[in-house]
């Protein structure tokens, strides 16, 4: 069991921690804040997602950044700004999405049933498997949810060892 800990928008924590629950039923999902990221400094996450960079978890800079450097895998939201410098220099695999083309996740097909996730570049998971670039279907029948959440979450479960995303 791992820890995955996860920077967003209070919108958005409440789904984006059901979908993980449901999809990565033994792994602990966290949601770090700002009132809470001082009790996790000392804890390994194997994985770090940040969704959005306004939130004011990253007034505690210095903090974050040790949690984030020591974490294996960083998933980020390429169409944000974040500014933390010490992201540049990690060690660990960097895997961004968003709707930037230089991007290791994007979309190429977005409609109301689905959305086409292409993984733009070679990916080796948590279990050393290697995932070939390709495009796979995301059904979004239950949620009309934003499409670049779903990439975050759908990132996050290609690290875990998944390759299907169910939303339900």
């Amino acid at each position: 069991m791992s820890f995955v800990g996860i920077i967003c928008h209070s919108k958005q924590e409440k789904y984006i921690k059901q979908i993980l629950t449901t999809n990565l039923p033994n792994e602990n999902i966290i949601i770090l804040k700002e009132d809470n990221i001082e009790n996790f400094k000392n804890i390994t996450f194997e994985t770090i997602a940040i969704f959005s960079s306004k939130e004011t978890i990253f007034k505690k800079n210095e903090m974050i950044a040790n949690i984030i450097k020591k974490a294996k895998y960083l998933i980020m939201n390429s169409d944000e700004k974040i500014l933390l410098d010490e992201i540049k220099m990690i060690s660990g695999n960097i895997i961004t999405y968003g709707f930037n083309t230089k991007s290791t996740i994007t979309t190429s097909s977005v409609n109301e049933e689905s959305i086409l996730v292409c993984i733009q570049r070679t990916i080796k998971n948590r279990l050393e498997e290697v995932i070939e670039s390709q495009e796979i279907e995301v059904k979004n029948a239950t949620y009309r949810v934003n499409t670049s959440i779903i990439m975050g979450i759908f990132s996050i479960l290609l690290v875990c060892g998944k390759q299907q995303l169910e939303i339900e």
